[in-house]
């Protein structure tokens, strides 16, 4: 299933995070990132990633970086197959 990961991060943690993304990379044993865009002004990224429905996957991959990030995770669909979805169960 796809998810958006809104990450953010306080000013003063622009280092650290700089330096995890370069010692530890951004992927997760189980979890594939299809992308990861950085917000220009800094302070946030958003990524996309596939993970298996156990909600398992992302905990550990979330705790490996709350020290230093704060991570919402949404679980999210393409908007049409959505409006599809939704039509079917009237």
């Amino acid at each position: 299933m796809p998810y958006m990961n809104i990450l953010t991060w306080d000013p003063e943690k622009r280092d650290a995070v700089i330096e995890r993304v370069k010692t530890k990379g951004l992927e997760h044993e189980g979890i594939k990132v299809l992308g990861t865009w950085a917000d220009v002004n800094g302070g946030r990224c958003f990524q996309i990633t596939e993970e298996p429905s156990d909600p398992r996957f992302s905990i550990k991959a979330n705790f490996s970086w709350n020290d230093i990030v704060q991570i919402e995770t949404v679980p999210i669909m393409d908007a049409g197959e959505l409006i599809k979805l939704l039509d079917s169960l009237k």
